[in-house]
């Protein structure tokens, strides 16, 4: 292979490994932001629940 083809190859690698990180930090920040919220409707939950009995 020439010079040019493996440059290309070397382009290529690092375009999909840009993506799968960015795919990666992005499942990340769902996954963190679901965590929370299901955090904050179970604290909303047990304060309803303490107040009202």
């Amino acid at each position: 292979m020439n010079q040019l083809g493996r440059e290309y190859e070397a382009f290529l690698r690092d375009l999909k490994e840009r993506i799968r990180d960015a795919q990666l930090r992005a499942a990340i920040a769902v996954n963190r932001e679901l965590v929370l919220l299901y955090w904050r409707i179970g604290h909303e939950i047990l304060t309803r629940q303490q107040q009202q009995g």
